[in-house]
């Protein structure tokens, strides 16, 4: 039988062809193996956030955190604090990997840029051309108003696959901070309730006790005085290591006016704050509804009963460190429950919305 390698060298090429294709063998084994790419909240809860009647607990829903967080590189996962029953009060940071690893610097821009004393005009150019927006959003500071935390999930997922087609192309340009609850103690409370009275009666049916375990809805009135761990904590993003120049806190109100709020604020307008602080935030908001109109959603307003001159809360006190505060409001549901609203039951009967029907704020 003839000999299949007839000389050393030929030899010598079969080596390093079976070489190679072992070694291309082994590299397709471990691309297999490899990381995939985050798994939804649908995937992992076994339902679509904003499902009726279906929550998750903030308890549970850290380990998905977790799973993003380790599975994406535009993500990543910070613990700001303890809460008042001491779980972990946790961030996401979410931008590009080249922002994210840029961290320190652009913490320091924006420090800088917060407090420009002694900078001369084309320092402080130079320094907007290089820093980055960054954007702080709040949710479920009221438990109740527990949407928002769930959208979290769903948002920042999106965040951590989309194409650079989609959201993610924002990243470029912004650094998001996204809180997807300032009051977890409060959000296991009513998670807890709702989903111990699901199916009965008393379902959709409030708490019997404060749903911040010291300071219930006035929680959001904290934000001038500190006293809760939570309030000092996300202060400390604001105003200590991040210096973010927008931040927006996502509430719930009633379930008969306009099925959406946001800025222009109504009056008054306290005078100790820069009018283009308002202003900005008034560019904010119109963007908002401009888009909402544009794809026939309706009911979105401004000038709507929230004022610009009350200081307490979250979105407010931020205006006194000339950064853009920026309220979102939505009608509500029973928690997670689904309600029906008969036109004829849509009312007015608050400041900047008299009667139900069209005009200036709400065309």
């Amino acid at each position: 039988m003839e000999p299949i390698v007839k000389s050393p060298s030929q030899a010598a090429g079969a080596y390093h062809r079976a070489r190679r294709l072992i070694l291309g063998l082994v590299v397709l084994a471990l691309a297999g193996t490899a990381s995939a790419a985050p798994r939804s909240p649908a995937d992992w809860f076994g339902f679509p956030m904003g499902a009726d009647r279906r929550l998750v607990s903030y308890d549970d829903f850290l380990p998905y955190l977790r799973h993003l967080a380790a599975e994406s590189d535009r993500v990543e996962l910070r613990t700001i604090g303890q809460t008042t029953q001491q779980r972990d009060l946790v961030m996401l940071v979410i931008s590009t990997p080249e922002n994210l690893a840029a961290e320190a610097r652009q913490k320091e821009i924006a420090a800088r840029l917060h407090d420009p004393v002694g900078l001369a005009d084309d320092e402080v150019e130079a320094l907007i051309e290089e820093g980055k927006t960054i954007l702080l959003v709040t949710s479920n500071i009221h438990a109740p108003e527990i949407l928002s935390s769930q959208m979290s999930l769903e948002w920042a997922y999106q965040l951590a696959v989309g194409d650079e087609g989609g959201p993610a192309r924002w990243l470029d340009d912004v650094i998001v901070l996204l809180v997807p609850s300032v009051n977890p103690d409060g959000q296991v409370m009513v998670t807890d309730w709702y989903k111990e009275h699901r199916g009965t009666r008393y379902e959709g049916c409030s708490l019997p006790w404060l749903y911040h375990p010291y300071a219930g809805h006035d929680n959001n009135r904290d934000w001038f005085m500190l006293n809760l761990p939570e309030s000092r904590a996300v202060n400390r993003v604001m105003y200590r290591d991040w210096f973010p120049q927008v931040i927006v806190d996502l509430h719930q109100m009633g379930p008969l006016g306009p099925r959406i709020f946001v800025p222009p604020y109504a009056d008054p307008v306290t005078d100790h704050v820069h009018p283009l602080v308002h202003r900005s935030a008034d560019l904010i908001g119109s963007a908002m509804t401009y888009r909402l109109e544009q794809e026939g959603l309706s009911g979105a307003i401004y000038g709507y009963y929230f004022d610009a001159y009350w200081p307490g809360g979250l979105r407010s006190t931020p205006w006194w460190k000339n950064t853009v505060g920026v309220l979102v409001e939505v009608a509500s549901c029973r928690v997670a429950t689904p309600i029906h609203v008969d036109p004829g039951e849509l009312t007015g009967g608050q400041k900047g919305l008299v009667d139900y029907q069209p005009q200036i704020n709400f065309p």
